[in-house]
């Protein structure tokens, strides 16, 4: 199974959707997770179909910024169990009827909101009894080690990631390929780069995915690269 998440900083742009096309014709994903779409519901029909995916499930945009969507790509694979503004929570059946829980993730921009989101993800994980992948923005990182250039992060920010993440059981994926994922394109001492998109498995689970491999896909219409998960390699 091959999943895609991208903060794509809005998809009304037709340059941003002919990106989005071209990677689903070059990754294959068949989920696609999209965070900051900055568009309404209606106006995502010609999305879905132009990558070629049956399924979507899309939450509208508040005013000019949010909105989520997650699209698939065999309508009667997917189960949507919950979602909200931030979350999008979903059983997807594997063809060895062995399911596992994907929860498309974007955390809170504002960092004295960011609890809150942490607090739906603990609300997600109190009925997950399947494997269990988290992937999408977090807009947190979980050491200084995931950030370079600009001020350091407070580290009660992190350690309250870090906390959500154990209490939870689960682990961060290392890409194969590049570090970080999300960069303000600023020039000399201003760059910043750090590491705000991930995949998180259920600790119990990784040793089951011996050959997965998780990738950073360069971008050039949103600050954000994508990324995507082949839990098969």
């Amino acid at each position: 199974m091959k999943i895609l998440c991208w903060n794509c900083r809005g998809i009304g742009n037709p340059v941003t959707v002919h990106e989005l096309k071209q990677m689903a014709v070059a990754n294959d994903p068949d989920i696609i997770f999209l965070s900051e779409t900055k568009i309404n519901v209606d106006k995502f029909s010609s999305v879905h179909s132009k990558c070629k995916m049956e399924g979507c499930l899309a939450v509208n945009a508040n005013g000019k910024s949010g909105g989520l969507v997650m699209m698939w790509k065999e309508s009667n694979k997917v189960e949507v169990q919950t979602y909200f503004s931030n979350y999008n929570d979903s059983i997807i059946k594997l063809e060895n009827n062995n399911p596992i829980r994907f929860t498309g993730f974007y955390g809170n921009v504002e960092p004295n909101k960011r609890q809150c989101s942490w607090n739906m993800l603990r609300r997600v994980g109190k009925s997950v009894k399947e494997k269990w992948i988290i992937g999408g923005d977090f807009n947190a990182i979980l050491d200084n080690e995931e950030k370079e250039g600009g001020k350091r992060k407070p580290s009660a920010l992190m350690e309250d990631f870090r906390e959500v993440v154990d209490e939870l059981s689960m682990v961060h994926l290392k890409t194969d390929n590049g570090w970080f994922t999300w960069v303000n394109n600023r020039d000399g001492m201003a760059l910043v780069k750090e590491r705000l998109d991930r995949f998180l498995m259920s600790a119990n689970d990784v040793a089951r995915f011996p050959f997965m491999e998780t990738k950073v896909i360069r971008q050039s219409t949103s600050d954000h690269d994508a990324i995507i998960l082949d839990t098969e390699g």
